[in-house]
Formats: C-alpha cells, structure tokens, sequence
C-alpha cells in the first residue's frame, strides 16, 4: 500500500542529488520520481538502481520485456497492487487484462479466454438504516478493475478504506465508478454509505479490459526490448492509439439500424439543430434503454468507435461484452455531438456493440475507424512527441528506457494515469489542450478520434 515518504527516504533524496550533480538523465529520471509521489520503499528500490555501481543510468545494457513492464508498472503508479513475491505474469496482467485471462487459462484455470476477470455479487446483505453495507470480493488475478454498481440513489464508496468516490446509479439504473483500481489477487474489502434512500442491488468488480499495454505478439519474462515493442506499450499507455492514422474508409452504421433494443427504446425522426444521418435516430423515449449492433471485420487491427450521439449524462457502451466505458456527449444539447467511444484491437470476425442510454438521449450513427498501426507508425506517433525514435528491430538500452520515462508527456499523464482511464469523462486530453494549434476538440475531427 502507498504511503508518506519516510524521513530516512528524504535523506537519501538529498545525497543522491549530490551525488548526481552534472548528470542529466539521472537527474531527470529523479524528478519523474519526485513527481510521482511514490511510496518510500519503492521509490528506494527505484533509487539503488541509480546508485548501482555495476549499473549506471547511463547504460547501454539492452532492457528485457518483463524488466520494462515492471518499469512501466511502476511509473504508471499502479505497481502498489503487486505482491511482494509477484511474478512476471502479474506484472504483464495488470498492464493488460487480457493477458492475464490467458496466463489464468494456462495455469489451467477454468476461466475461457477472452472472458473478462470479474466478480459479482448478487443482493448483497440488508442493513439498518445508517449503516453502511460491507461486502468481501475474493479477486481471481491482480489487474487493474472497475467497480460498476446496480442500484439507486447516492452512495459513497470504499475498496480496503481507500475512497473510490460517489456514485448515483439512478439516471441509468447502473453506474461505474470514476475512478480504476488497481489490485492483486485475494480478498478485498467494499464498502458502501448510502443516503436514506438509496439501494444497491448488486455490485461487480471487473477487470477493466479497455486498457491494455502490450507488444505486438504479447509479453515475453526474457525478450530483448526493441524499440517496436517500446513505442506500441508507451502509445497504450499514454492513450494515444486514437492518433494513428486513418486507414481506409470507416465501417458505418446508422442508429436507428440496431438489431435488438431494450423495452422503451426506438427511433424517431425529430428535426434537432443539425440534421441527422438517414433522416432517423435511436432514441431512449421514457426510460433508460439499451440498443444492440452486430458488425463484421474483415482485417483485425486497431479500431477506433465513434458515435454522433444526442443528448446528457453518462452513457454506458460495451464491445463484446468486455470491453466497457462510460462516456458523455458533447456540449452539443441541442443536436448531435462526435464522440470518441473507446480504441482497441479487435480480431477479424463479428463484433457486437451496445449502448445504454439515458432518457430523451440518441444515437444518429457509429463509425469503427480502422487505425494505421504498423511498428513505423507508432514510433512516428512518439518522435512527433519527442520522444527518441529508432528502427523497430533496435534494441532498447537501459538509458533509452529512462529517457522515455522522463519525457514531459508521459509524466504529466502518468501524474493523473488512473483518473484519466475512467473519470473525467468530458475533459479533452491534455495533449490537445496543450497546444492551441491543435486545440480542436476530439469530436470536430475524425481523424483525431
């Protein structure tokens, strides 16, 4: 668990910094630390790296990948989750979910590949009135999971007496936290405070599976690290994969062209203050409702899903069942607004979209833009933000690593890693806030989704 840094740890700080006078990267690779805030214990084991005589920062020993998905872990601020005897596997399934389903069926678990890690919890126990609710989860895998609640009314909830945050199920009858959490395997302790009001019906704890750092092929304990498998894990993690390039014309469909709909759902035909697609748009009339769509792929790949939605408040879309995130439309109250649902890789095959939409809101059309993702493009996507290039193949020195670690990019998303994932859902990112010349928002420009 994290915790205030120590005396002793400060201490340290300050004769590293002496000793470290002149050298550059050493010193940028401490204020990534600095600026992270890491827990003490940690954050030394960190530093006796530095202090290594046999290892120096300024080192051209070629990193393996087990090695830089720990680093990773750790500069993500998400490594407090693992054990203190963890293994590769736990690293690489906390940077991806999906992994870890396959590490789980290799150990001849019985959970089926490709299913997300979860865990429910069907009405839960009563209580008096002022009490909170406590629940135990047993947790199949250490990952990074999402807390998603069927109720109503306000409530207030804990994992393990770290506050999660508030969350109202009452718009949509569900609701995900906004915020992801990080946590290894093992029993885990939620807690709920309910106003006089509020009820939950049932709680899940899922692995949250939109996230997933990887090379190409998967994560290897021993591979050399090259530059191809740096640049496709630094892109994921820094949520950049919706900036590769387009490729080729994006897969459409119109909204009032849903396969199967929840009672209270439809379409309807109502002029807004732009035109819809086709003349006609799904819409959720009295009640919250969940539409259904089925498309093919014909080529797997990195695919972005981009709805033109109507209306206000969270919404909750899904891919295949696993791959879930809530969003919000636009500024756009009156008409339609393009937003960026969620990117990722999806095999070639049948895929099945959904949308749970609150009262009075709409879908006028989806877009599943296929995304450039050679090698090339994302070390291209990287240099553009200064990061240092190299040819795919390259291997990746121990400074490279460091290098791309201190990069003002990744420290500042990385300083807000966790509530960028789930929370904040109407905020653009900070990349494009940054730069006034590219300060047109997600939602204006396809190619930027």
């Amino acid at each position: 668990m994290p915790h205030p840094l120590e005396d002793v740890f400060l201490r340290r700080l300050r004769e590293f910094t002496d000793a470290i006078a002149g050298n550059r990267a050493a010193a940028a690779a401490l204020l990534l630390i600095c600026w992270m805030g890491v827990d003490g214990a940690r954050a030394d084991s960190a530093l006796s790296r530095f202090r290594s005589v046999d290892e120096p920062l300024v080192s051209e020993r070629v990193i393996e990948q087990g090695e830089w998905a720990a680093e990773l872990a750790f500069a993500l601020g998400i490594s407090g989750a693992l054990p203190d005897d963890y293994s590769a596997e736990d690293v690489f399934g906390l940077l991806c979910a999906d992994q870890a389903e396959r590490e789980m069926e290799i150990g001849g678990r019985r959970t089926p590949i490709g299913a997300p890690v979860r865990v429910a919890i069907d009405s839960p126990p009563t209580r008096r009135l002022e009490e909170p609710i406590r629940v135990v989860a047993n947790l199949p895998s250490t990952a990074l999971y999402a807390l998603t609640v069927t109720g109503v009314g306000p409530q207030r909830w804990a994992i393990d007496q770290r506050a999660i945050g508030h969350l109202d199920p009452s718009l949509l009858g569900v609701a995900q936290a906004a915020k992801i959490i990080p946590l290894q395997k093992g029993p885990h302790e939620l807690t709920a405070y309910l106003s006089h009001d509020a009820r939950v019906d049932r709680i899940e704890l899922a692995a949250y599976r939109p996230f997933c750092v990887t090379p190409a092929d998967g994560w290897r304990d021993h591979r050399l690290l090259s530059f191809a498998a740096s640049a496709r894990t630094l892109v994921a993690a820094l949520g950049l994969e919706r900036r590769l390039p387009v490729d080729g014309e994006p897969i459409a469909i119109e909204g009032e062209d849903y396969e199967s709909v929840s009672a209270y759902g439809g379409f309807t035909n109502r002029q807004l203050s732009d035109p819809a697609s086709g003349g006609a748009w799904a819409t959720a009339v009295n009640r919250p409702a969940e539409f259904t769509y089925r498309t093919q792929i014909a080529q797997p790949g990195v695919y972005s899903l981009i709805a033109r939605i109507h209306g206000e408040g969270e919404e909750i879309w899904s891919i295949d069942g696993g791959y879930r995130v809530t969003i919000e439309p636009g500024d756009v109250l009156e008409g339609f607004a393009r937003t960026h649902v969620v990117t990722l890789h999806l095999a070639g095959g049948e895929h099945v979209i959904r949308a749970l939409l609150p009262t009075g809101s709409g879908i006028d059309t989806l877009h599943l833009v296929r995304r450039r993702a050679r090698d090339v493009d994302f070390i291209a996507l990287l240099e553009d933000e200064g990061f240092r290039s190299g040819v795919p193949n390259q291997p990746v020195t121990q400074t490279d690593a460091y290098r791309s670690l201190s990069q003002p990019l990744f420290a500042e998303i990385s300083s807000h890693f966790l509530s960028r994932l789930a929370g904040n859902f109407q905020r653009a990112p900070w990349w494009v806030r940054r730069d006034e010349k590219k300060a047109i928002a997600p939602s204006m420009r396809l190619q930027e989704q």
